[in-house]
């Protein structure tokens, strides 16, 4: 699968030249698309492969069911895995996604895990974790990661909280926290959520935009040699060119250190005061920061609810560190790879009526039948409905009828559409009696 450039990267080290990105790039978006369809949207309990072969324990079965990309084997069986590194010939990618404690663990890279959970507990609550060397092929390729995330509770639509244990550190995670081993550290980078991390009885709180290291005896990962050190605004050299698409919850990477109000501030849709209003954000709340505007007098601003929008710098409590990402107009969410990110299909069993408008006081364009596939172009700015196209027609949908991979906050909002109706008036709900039929007059 990841065989593209091959013979271009054999040729290139066999001469000692750099492999230029012309050649990489297009071999790992292939990855990353190709893995997506495979693996995007598997069940729990179970471990998809998403590439190259990895080397499992135990060999034998366990270990040659995973040899296929898409290949699926339950999380319980497998003591340890390794995937290869990402170069040309090979592309190490699996997703471990575990029930109890709830979270999924990304591999990319060159990653070695291993399941030393006591017998009497749920399998990888605790484990070791090793990141390869990160000996790049070339400038677009990540380095080598493993990323926890929790998922978010359909119920109260906040972030699930999971107790894990890697390399002998206890992590109580809450949201999203990249993993890389560094001759003899561990360090954590929090890319979304808050979370702690405690080690030699020592606990540190760490929050979206730092990172914390803990320190090991050299090649021994299972016991930390040492109480965690305070947090710090991230590192984001650690951060290029991570595939955030490939997440179960695709987010977009915070900037170094975060940002806290000082009193009441207004949340804008673009670094003006003239945009829209979003939300007045109460004093004392921490966001992590996305990007600013190129003058830096504006900063793309995330709420731990998620909520994004564009806050004045100088009415905020800094602690960042260099704030890199800039731009004028805000940029849309990652979404998935390929076409996970723009296909639907209908699963109304009646079919699904696309619709003018956003509602369904709107009149009906077409009629589709079950499985019918459609592509995704939008969202509504005040329904949970979705613009779609199926071949030259193109019309609003409800969201509820159809069912995708796609990211659909990551779709761009249509604001170019008629405004809601307004709900029916029931008479005598307005001040007014009920006429009496009785009465002529």
């Amino acid at each position: 699968m990841f065989l593209l450039g091959s013979i271009a990267f054999a040729t290139a080290q066999s001469e000692g030249v750099e492999v230029s990105d012309a050649v990489c790039s297009p071999a790992l978006e292939t990855l990353w698309t190709e893995a997506s369809h495979v693996c995007i949207g598997k069940p729990v309990g179970y471990l998809c492969n998403g590439g190259s072969a990895p080397q499992a324990e135990p060999a034998g079965p366990v270990s040659n069911s995973l040899a296929s990309a898409g290949a699926l084997v339950e999380v319980g069986v497998i003591e340890s895995i390794t995937t290869q590194p990402l170069t040309l010939d090979t592309g190490g990618l699996a997703w471990l996604r575990v029930g109890d404690p709830t979270f999924t663990g990304l591999m990319v890279g060159e990653v070695n895990l291993r399941n030393v959970t006591p017998p009497d507990f749920p399998a990888w609550q605790s484990m070791v974790v090793e990141t390869g060397p990160d000996a790049l092929a070339c400038g677009t390729a990540p380095g080598n990661a493993f990323v926890v995330q929790t998922p978010i509770d359909p119920e109260t639509s906040l972030l699930r909280t999971s107790n894990l244990v890697i390399n002998g550190t206890s992590l109580v995670l809450n949201g999203t926290v990249l993993v890389q081993t560094r001759e003899a550290q561990t360090v954590f980078v929090n890319l979304g959520g808050v979370s702690s991390v405690l080690a030699r009885g020592q606990e540190q709180a760490l929050l979206t935009g730092e990172q914390i290291s803990v320190p090991y005896a050299p090649g021994d990962f299972s016991v930390p040699a040492g109480p965690p050190s305070i947090a710090t605004p991230l590192d984001v050299a650690g951060l290029t060119n991570l595939p955030v698409g490939l997440l179960d919850r695709p987010l977009q990477l915070p900037q170094p250190g975060y940002v806290m109000t000082q009193g009441q501030v207004n949340m804008r849709t673009e670094p003006n005061a003239q945009s829209g209003l979003i939300w007045q954000v109460p004093a004392g709340e921490v966001m992590s920061v996305l990007g600013r505007n190129p003058a830096g007098d504006w900063l793309h601003v995330q709420l731990r609810n998620g909520l994004t929008g564009w806050m004045f710098a100088e009415l905020l409590r800094q602690n960042t560190g260099v704030i890199q990402t800039s731009y004028e107009a805000t940029p849309l969410p990652p979404q998935r790879y390929g076409t996970l990110g723009t296909n639907a299909r209908v699963v109304a069993p009646a079919g699904l009526n696309v619709r003018e408008a956003p509602d369904v006081q709107f009149g009906t364009i077409v009629t589709l039948p079950l499985d019918s596939e459609v592509t995704l172009l939008a969202r509504s700015p005040y329904s949970p409905w979705v613009k779609v196209q199926t071949g030259d027609v193109v019309g609003w949908a409800a969201l509820i009828a159809l069912e995708t991979s796609a990211v659909i906050s990551s779709l761009p909002i249509d604001y170019d559409v008629p405004p809601p109706p307004e709900p029916t008036r029931i008479p005598g709900s307005f001040g007014n009696a009920f006429p009496d039929p009785r009465n002529n007059n």
